[in-house]
């Protein structure tokens, strides 16, 4: 579930690449095409996260690089088109640098499910997605993007209704950190809940984070705590929550 006011469409794109920094940057039509080609590539060459074909019914937007306190993120909206939900739907990037060599890619073994796919996709909602543990030695430049589709085909059973509250900014140990409460408003446990944060200033990302509630039961309520990457000053902040669907 996506909290107010997040529900914004983005531009039409299965791959897209953003520029170092608190803004999301579009490439030319020229780069695009270049953009198209290496995508090729990376969906022939995953191993671990198994992307599959493109998913056209995903829009990709809002690619978002974010640096700071020594730490990377990257930062996506994605809008579904299709007119169910899509479970488990997995997000390839790839963090270029010098020479357009990956620094970092997320296809990789030993990750968070959240790190590797957006654990739910509903119909005409952008919802953010967030990595918080991009690790590259060398600056980077430029992150590629693109989503595969589900092996699930449907939900098996009703998603968990679940909202978040008493949402606010704080500091700590000279970092900045959106807390606040996860309401289950449904009778079952909801079991890694995710939820993705982002702050926005002038309608550019300029902080991105995640958090993961392994268990909250039904009708109660779980603290979160989400430390963010890059910098919030004077930005609103935007949460999508994203419950595990049962198997």
């Amino acid at each position: 579930m996506t909290t107010p006011p997040v529900h914004a469409l983005g531009a039409l794109a299965l791959g897209a690449l953003a520029a170092l920094g608190l803004s999301a940057c579009e490439s030319t039509e020229q780069e695009s095409a270049r953009i198209g080609r290496e995508g090729q590539h990376l969906i022939a060459s995953t191993g671990t996260l198994q992307l599959g074909r493109p998913n056209p019914a995903v829009r990709v937007s809002d690619v978002t690089l974010l640096s700071g306190a020594g730490r990377t993120a990257v930062a996506v909206r994605l809008t579904s088109a299709d007119p169910r939900p899509q479970v488990d739907v997995p997000v390839l990037i790839n963090v270029l640098g010098p020479g357009r060599r990956v620094l970092y890619s997320n296809d990789t073994g030993g990750l968070e499910p959240s790190l590797q796919h957006m654990p739910v996709l509903r119909p005409g909602h952008g919802e953010w997605w967030v990595d918080d543990q991009v690790l590259a030695k060398q600056t980077p430049s430029a992150v590629h993007v693109q989503v595969g589709r589900p092996a699930t085909a449907r939900l098996s059973a009703a998603l968990p209704a679940i909202s978040a509250a008493g949402v606010q900014l704080g500091q700590q140990s000279g970092l900045t950190v959106v807390g606040g409460s996860l309401v289950n408003h449904s009778a079952a446990t909801a079991h890694d809940v995710t939820v993705f944060a982002v702050a926005l200033r002038a309608g550019h990302v300029t902080a991105g984070g995640r958090a993961l509630v392994e268990a909250l039961p039904g009708r109660a309520t779980a603290p979160f705590q989400i430390f963010l990457v890059g910098n919030p000053a004077g930005s609103t902040v935007e949460l999508t929550v994203a419950p595990t669907p049962a198997a």
